[in-house]
């Protein structure tokens, strides 16, 4: 089953659904980052979190999906598009409890921090909210922030559920939000689904986006968008360019002196860009004669 973002309504009900599938884009992660498994377990997560937030923007903007935590994973970053695209970062990545994995990844965050979300909302402007990590579970302190920051009646839930020794055997999330004329018996009613593990059984009996949606949220889904996740990043060594141009004149000078070469790796993909000796003199120079410019 490939990984994949389903956003539709439920007209009769008064309600928005999404559901997304991110198993796959995980164990990229994973690899990719060098993670744990109480880490990865984490990450997943919170990369189908990031893509519920952000199936939810309109125009495309991104969204980024902060944890900060005085646990040992100190904090993650997600950054996700309403188009299926996500990519981020584990500050701390070789973190594991063994056990429990539930426990465990309780632990990694620790005993307090937060939780924030910033929205793109286009021609510069962002909004940002955040609230207190209490549950330390990815899943209901999001659903804290629907409530407390953008006071939204929205009911979330996250799952992995590991499948024949694959921890990160299957992770996927859903989101059932209440429009602004809906019910709100019916939200209550998926609330109580997902209390209940209902959103938990679908997917470890492998059922599919819609399947897991009405399992949830009840008939009557109208699908709007079937869309591909994946792991992809946008960085380039244009980029990585205008990175080293920020040091200014003197600090690039240093670099030519010290290192001869500037080396850029991605935070989000790990990809390993070099601006090379030559490269860096004609950046001072530029930037230099910029400089005499300006006065």
């Amino acid at each position: 089953m490939p990984d994949r973002l389903v956003r539709g309504l439920l007209p009769s009900q008064g309600l928005r659904a999404v559901h997304v599938r991110v198993t796959d884009t995980a164990r990229i992660a994973r690899m990719l980052h060098g993670l744990y498994p109480t880490t990865a377990r984490l990450f997943g997560e919170a990369m189908a979190a990031g893509l519920l937030v952000a199936s939810l923007q309109k125009d495309r903007g991104r969204v980024n999906l902060q944890v900060e935590c005085d646990g040992p994973v100190r904090g993650l970053l997600v950054d996700a598009d309403p188009e299926g695209n996500v990519r981020g970062y584990v500050r701390a990545p070789l973190v594991h409890f063994p056990g429990d994995a539930a426990a465990g990844a309780r632990a990694a965050l620790g005993g307090s921090g937060f939780l924030s979300v910033m929205r793109d909302l286009g021609g510069g402007n962002f909004y940002r909210g955040q609230v207190e990590l209490r549950a330390m579970e990815l899943s209901k302190d999001l659903g804290s922030y629907f409530s407390e920051s953008e006071q939204v009646a929205t009911a979330v839930d996250l799952a992995v559920v590991p499948r024949e020794g694959e921890p990160l055997g299957d992770v996927a999330g859903i989101l059932v939000q209440r429009l602004p004329e809906g019910d709100d018996a019916a939200l209550a009613a998926a609330r109580a689904r997902l209390a209940s593990g209902a959103f938990r059984d679908a997917v470890a009996r492998g059922a599919g986006a819609q399947d897991a949606i009405v399992a949830v949220a009840g008939d009557g889904f109208d699908l709007l968008a079937d869309l591909e996740v994946a792991y992809r990043c946008g960085c380039s060594l244009e980029r990585a360019r205008v990175a080293v141009s920020a040091l200014g004149r003197d600090g690039i000078l240093d670099v030519l002196s010290n290192e001869r070469e500037a080396v850029i790796t991605c935070e989000f993909c790990r990809e390993r860009y070099v601006v090379a000796e030559p490269e860096l003199r004609d950046l001072a120079r530029r930037l230099a004669e910029a400089q005499e410019r300006d006065g």
